[in-house]
């Protein structure tokens, strides 16, 4: 799922890389400090490797994921690390335990090769690559949700409980913990006239993540045995890259209970992305018959795919909250949406019946 603001790497292994700006930051803060210490060639190759570094370890969730028949939908860097979005849940506790252990083995291995070159050379710089990827190793393995530590956590727990929903709280609990007394130890070093405002900010992120993978093993409860199936309005109507959003609304019967419309582009029958009932309506009524649907057009890549035997909760983190359908699919073929309206309606729910208001 495309993340705003975002810059693509490429496709690596058939999996796309992008940077979020704020990357740019961390550049500049390591940039400086390294090139202080080490020179300025060193400094920004340092930093380079920083980053790649913190690629490789997303790359070693993907790949192992891949054995399990988990795809990755993408790979994204941003100021506080990577994330490898997966597109489904792990199908086991051991895949889930080890998804989540590859990443910080592959810094591990970095490291301890980094740092042992760099001992043997007197460099510097390898011995900085080596350090920061032990580092990068062992905080990752701290045992608290969303961390690594945390997923393999809750594999354990998993396993010896049968229940993922319950593994899922423990995990998240002792992601709490561990995220507010990291943001209270950020906040004491201020005080003392510490550099630990990253410390802080970072443990309030683990803190606020922790409590949402709690939030959502309740609401995963809930919604056990509902299939996205159960939610899709099937055979959503296509349009063609002639029809402009007036044109769209006076025939919006087309777009039945599923409130949106598939763009085929090119004619060919291959769709390229949605529209859906809200920007129609959003355009003033003035501007509809010269705005076309294509113009309007958000791509699939950046809405929440599923198949349609697959668990409603499974795909809850897939959602984006901008645009917050499912697109149902069978072999590359669009078979239906899952609308706004439904899901909202579904969770909602959900929700009741988890926290009973």
């Amino acid at each position: 799922m495309k993340t705003t603001g975002s810059l693509s790497l490429g496709r690596y292994f058939g999996i796309p890389v992008r940077a979020h700006w704020s990357m740019a930051l961390i550049a500049v803060f390591f940039g400086v400090n390294l090139a202080t210490a080490l020179g300025v060639i060193a400094g920004i190759t340092a930093t380079a490797a920083f980053f790649l570094s913190i690629l490789l370890h997303e790359f070693g969730h993907a790949l192992v994921a891949r054995r399990y028949g988990v795809n990755t939908e993408s790979i994204d860097l941003w100021a506080l690390g990577g994330v490898a979005r997966l597109d489904r849940e792990s199908p086991s506790p051991k895949a889930d335990g080890l998804i989540a252990g590859a990443g910080p083995a592959v810094s591990l291995l970095i490291g301890a090769l980094a740092f042992g070159l760099g001992y043997l050379f007197r460099s510097n710089l390898l011995l900085w690559v080596g350090v920061v990827n032990l580092a990068l190793a062992v905080f990752n393995m701290l045992p608290g949700a969303p961390l690594d530590g945390g997923r393999v956590l809750r594999a354990f727990r998993w396993a010896r409980t049968g229940n993922k929903y319950l593994a899922m709280r423990e995990a998240g609990n002792a992601g709490r913990v561990l995220g507010w007394s990291m943001a209270l130890i950020g906040v004491v070093m201020m005080v003392q006239g510490l550099p630990g405002l990253f410390v802080a900010v970072t443990g309030v992120f683990i803190g606020l993540n922790a409590k949402q993978e709690i939030l959502a093993s309740y609401m995963g409860e809930q919604l056990q045995g509902v299939k996205v199936r159960d939610l899709t309005w099937f055979g959503v109507a296509h349009a063609g890259s002639d029809m402009d959003a007036d044109s769209m609304i006076d025939q919006r019967q087309r777009l039945g209970d599923a409130g949106a419309v598939a763009i085929d582009s090119n004619g060919d029958g291959h769709v390229d992305g949605l529209v859906l009932e809200d920007q129609l309506w959003a355009i003033p009524t003035e501007r509809r018959a010269m705005v076309m649907l294509t113009q309007l057009m958000t791509p699939f890549s950046t809405l929440a795919k599923a198949g349609p035997d697959e668990e409603l909760s499974s795909v809850l983190s897939r959602i984006n909250p901008l645009r917050p359908v499912v697109t149902v699919w069978s072999d590359d073929k669009l078979l239906g949406v899952v609308s706004a309206k439904k899901l909202t309606e579904r969770l909602a729910t959900a929700q009741r019946q988890a926290f009973g208001n």
